[in-house]
């Protein structure tokens, strides 16, 4: 009867266990999903950092405005943030949003205006403020730069299983 001998296999089959067992697949999992937003976020903040603005108090006869100001800017760019992991049915997600209370107290907010109320008036509109969509046009700009940062966030912890 023929035979082969391999050296080496005992090796290969601990490193296979190792890539199935679940929490390693599911940190390599978070690594990807938290790279990608990584992208997202730098794109948010350069959308951000692109909207029109003017630097002081912009009074009520020129309304809808079309600019922000610069607290309102600097603002939001403080309070961008990535969120906890969620993890749902098997799968992992996180998001890109704004949290807390901005320095801009007001007769409503005197603790400041929060950060969230701030990015939707400018992102969506309001009765004051004209519509520019950063978050969005973030999404579509950083989609692909994210997909590849998540690929190469995987495969680079993969790797780190693989070679033990």
């Amino acid at each position: 009867m023929p035979s082969i001998k391999m050296d080496g296999l005992d090796e290969v089959i601990a490193k296979l266990k190792a890539m199935a067992d679940g929490r390693t697949i599911e940190g390599v999992q978070k690594q990807a999903v938290y790279a990608g937003m990584k992208v997202i976020k730098e794109e948010v903040e350069a959308q951000i950092r692109g909207l029109p603005e003017q630097g002081g108090y912009i009074g009520a006869d020129r309304l809808p405005r079309n600019v922000i100001t610069k607290a309102e800017k600097q603002a939001l760019i403080r309070h961008i943030g990535i969120s906890d992991m969620d993890e749902k049915g098997g799968t992992i997600s996180n998001a890109v949003g704004f949290n807390g209370y901005t320095d801009i107290k007001t007769k409503a907010y005197p603790n400041g205006l929060p950060a969230v109320m701030i990015a939707r008036s400018i992102n969506s509109g309001s009765s004051v403020r004209k519509k520019h969509p950063f978050m969005r046009q973030a999404r579509a700009a950083a989609r692909s730069k994210a997909i590849q940062a998540a690929t190469e966030a995987a495969y680079e912890a993969l790797n780190k299983i693989s070679e033990g």
